[in-house]
């Protein structure tokens, strides 16, 4: 019977779920694609490719597991691109999610600009093993029609620009497709866009100490997820072979969380506990987020057109 319940309870907690991918991820501060599909590619020398891997609630019966590995490089002199794949297990529940990010830059003197867009698709699938219930009934068409698998396509738009001296910022709009889908089905909610992501802050070098510091923003209202702060402050030492960093995030009680990580070449590597302050804490052990960054140069020719264009 427990176990009915809690696949009731996924159900019913799924249906929110869907599409609040940008709500659960910490390290959208080292990988900013996770967030903003106008970042694609915005490093014009380097590809980048993040192995990310989240354990929320642990402790707690059923809790999201999610895994997701991202790329994202330039393409010529002003194109980028990005690619994820993303799957989670909630319970007796599996999601998929493949998403393509496209974006242009632009410089307008010292002023770096980014437009990019992104498409999705999702899959929600329920495991088989639900056929094997006593309390199934066959024929069942919401089960099958959830084993076999609730697809849906997406896409998103952002902005995003880098100021002199270290200053950032951007925003982004998710779920446009489903956003017009729910409104055509009477949802209260009217117009294309009903969520976003602001995310700003500025990082702070200091030469003679070996180190920075860079406060951050995000500001987030997405799908099936309560008004959200997270407000950031991350440092680097050492040429960043210490990397620290302290999250705080608003809304449904408040959540605190912890970041270490560390970079060896081309390497990074970034750990992250968070832990809720409500309630709903006493029944978990927090939440762990770990991710692997790799960076590879671009190769440049003996003549550098994107140069020319920056002069």
């Amino acid at each position: 019977m427990k176990k009915l319940i809690l696949l009731i309870a996924s159900f019913c907690f799924l249906t929110t779920m869907n599409a609040q991918e940008e709500a659960i991820f910490n390290h959208y501060q080292a990988n900013k694609l996770l967030i903003n599909a106008a970042t694609a590619g915005f490093d014009r020398d380097n590809h980048k490719f993040f192995l990310n891997v989240r354990n929320q609630w642990t402790g707690f019966t059923g809790a999201p597991e999610s895994y997701s590995v991202s790329y994202n490089g330039p393409v010529g002199k002003s194109l980028g691109i990005g690619a994820l794949l993303f799957t989670e297990n909630i319970a007796s529940f599996t999601r998929y999610r493949m998403q393509l990010s496209y974006a242009f830059r632009y410089d307008i003197k010292d002023v770096k600009l980014g437009f990019g867009m992104s498409t999705e698709f999702h899959r929600t699938s329920l495991n088989n093993s639900i056929f094997q219930e006593a309390l199934y009934d066959a024929g069942d068409e919401l089960i099958e029609d959830a084993v076999d698998g609730i697809r849906t396509f997406d896409a998103s738009f952002g902005a995003y620009a880098e100021l002199p001296e270290g200053t950032y910022f951007g925003i982004s709009f998710p779920n446009l497709i489903r956003n017009k889908l729910d409104e055509i089905a009477g949802d209260d909610q009217s117009g294309i866009i009903k969520y976003y992501l602001f995310n700003a802050g500025h990082r702070l070098d200091i030469a003679e100490k070996n180190m920075y510091v860079e406060p951050s923003l995000l500001v987030k209202k997405v799908r099936g997820v309560p008004f959200q702060i997270d407000m950031n402050v991350r440092g680097g030492f050492l040429e960043e072979k210490l990397i620290a960093g302290l999250t705080y995030r608003t809304g449904d009680g408040g959540a605190l969380g912890f970041l270490v990580g560390t970079k060896y070449k081309n390497l990074q590597f970034f750990y992250t506990y968070d832990a809720y302050m409500g309630e709903f804490q006493q029944y978990n052990s927090g939440s762990h987020e770990f991710t692997v960054a790799f960076q590879l140069t671009k190769k440049k020719g003996k003549y550098d057109r994107s140069k020319k264009y920056r002069d």
